[in-house]
């Protein structure tokens, strides 16, 4: 078989693949998530079930694992990686989107300037994985952390560059320094707005 018939074949089954994964996507808004998630959800490809099917309880945070170099190629050059390669790279790679987490999570990470639909760091080789979907013969599972599992995010650390959020240190009640976010304005700075609103 020639390289440029293999090429196409795999190329082929990539489209279907999207296809498939775009089938299962409802549109923009119509599963209430916040800006940031839905935006990581469409640039991601981030099928329905990955939202619809579960809640994170307690200290408990769900990511969906994404590749640490998004490239299709090794280092940028022309030679492509093989499905094995970036399957094995997919599962390996201590990199993902929080979609979920429980309320004593989502406390300490929004304390922390991280919130649902960041980009975050989190321990290489996550032990547990909870399966979702299968969707175009590729099996969808979540990683399941607890919130000190996260080792950094991307997207505060955007914040923090573009002068969005900055760490002051602040007394409180009983005159102990801690360190707070606040934003541009200098009130305290929430990373996004709630998923739900509140009821008046």
């Amino acid at each position: 078989m020639s390289n440029s018939t293999d090429l196409t074949r795999r190329g082929l089954a990539e489209e279907e693949k999207i296809r498939v994964v775009k089938e299962n996507m409802s549109p923009p808004g119509a599963l209430g998530l916040p800006k940031l998630l839905e935006q990581k959800r469409w640039q991601y490809g981030m099928p329905d079930q990955l939202f619809t099917n579960q809640q994170a309880c307690f200290n408990k945070v769900l990511v969906h694992q994404i590749p640490e170099e998004e490239s299709n190629t090794y280092a940028g050059g022309l030679i492509l990686k093989t499905e094995v390669a970036k399957t094995r790279e997919l599962v390996e790679a201590p990199r993902g989107i929080i979609v979920s987490a429980g309320l004593q999570a989502l406390d300490e990470l929004r304390s922390n300037g991280v919130d649902l639909g960041h980009t975050v760091g989190f321990t290489r080789l996550a032990p547990y994985r909870r399966p979702v979907a299968t969707i175009a013969g590729q099996r969808l599972s979540l990683i399941v952390l607890h919130a000190g599992d996260i080792i950094d995010s991307e997207d505060l650390a955007k914040a923090l560059k573009e002068r969005r959020a900055r760490v002051i240190s602040k007394p409180n009640e009983e005159g102990v320094m801690t360190h707070q976010f606040i934003d541009e304005n200098g009130k305290l700075w929430s990373p996004v707005d709630a998923a739900v609103p509140e009821d008046n």
